[in-house]
Formats: C-alpha cells, sequence, structure tokens
C-alpha cells in the first residue's frame, strides 16, 4: 500500500521540485538587461536571501548600461517595497569601489552615458556621480 501512496505522490513531488529558481541563469539574464529577464526582479527578490540579494544587485547593476530605463523601473518597485535582503538604488546605482581600477571606470563611464540617455535617471546618476568621486577620492588618499 505504501507504494502506492508514494507512486500517487510522485506526479506532486516533481511538480513542487520543478519550481525551484536557477539563479545562475536568472542573474546572467537579468545582467543581459533583456527586459524579461528584469520583469523577474520583484518575484526574485521577494524569496532572496543574503547571498542572492547581492548577486541579484550586482545583475542590475551590469544591467544599468545594457537597458537603464528597465532596470530604473525595477527600482522603482524594489524601492517602494521592503524585500527582505533589497537596498535598491542606493546600491545598484554606486561603483562598484570593490573591483579594479579599470573596472570602476568603465562602469562609469557606460553607466553615466546609459543613465543621461534617460530622463528617468536622475537619482540613480547622482549617486553614480557621487560613489564615483569618492571612490576616487579614497584612491588619492592611498597613493599619498
Amino acid at each position: 500500500m505504501k507504494p502506492l501512496i508514494l507512486l500517487g505522490l510522485f506526479p506532486w513531488l516533481v511538480w513542487a521540485g520543478g519550481n525551484a529558481t536557477d539563479w545562475s541563469a536568472s542573474l546572467k539574464g537579468i545582467g543581459s538587461g533583456e527586459q524579461t529577464w528584469l520583469d523577474k526582479v520583484p518575484e526574485l527578490a521577494a524569496t532572496a536571501d543574503v547571498k542572492q540579494a547581492i548577486s541579484l544587485e550586482d545583475a542590475l547593476a551590469r544591467a544599468l548600461s545594457k537597458n537603464a530605463p528597465g532596470v530604473l523601473d525595477m527600482l522603482g518597485i524594489i524601492d517602494a517595497k521592503t524585500w527582505p535582503h533589497m537596498i535598491g538604488t542606493d546600491i545598484v546605482c554606486g561603483v562598484p569601489a570593490e573591483q579594479t581600477a579599470p573596472v570602476v571606470e568603465d562602469f562609469y563611464q557606460h553607466t553615466r552615458l546609459a543613465l543621461l540617455g534617460t530622463d528617468k535617471g536622475a537619482t540613480c546618476l547622482w549617486i553614480l556621480e557621487a560613489s564615483y568621486e569618492e571612490w576616487k577620492a579614497d584612491n588619492a588618499r592611498k597613493i599619498k
């Protein structure tokens, strides 16, 4: 009898396991800036643990230069709600100061141009500029 019960539960177990999120593919898609992937951000943010939330914000930052309006729309949603581990605009729009100087410079230049190309990007552009100036000042102090 027990094997019949397990056999009867098998389709449900397969279905329940099929809803697992492929974070690697999701982060790659979001980082590409494709709108279909960006539309999944609120759903992912709602279930993300700390590490996943950081990775999600990093992917959004990579997408900024590729689809600034789409990322800014998602940041508006993220910023308007209380997500367990998401910070949002303040993190996504800042330069990746932990990266090497060429990576930071490249991020700044490409993201700045993308944000200047949209009328939605004023706050994000301000955060980008401020974090870039702070990063440059920190680097100048290290040299002295």
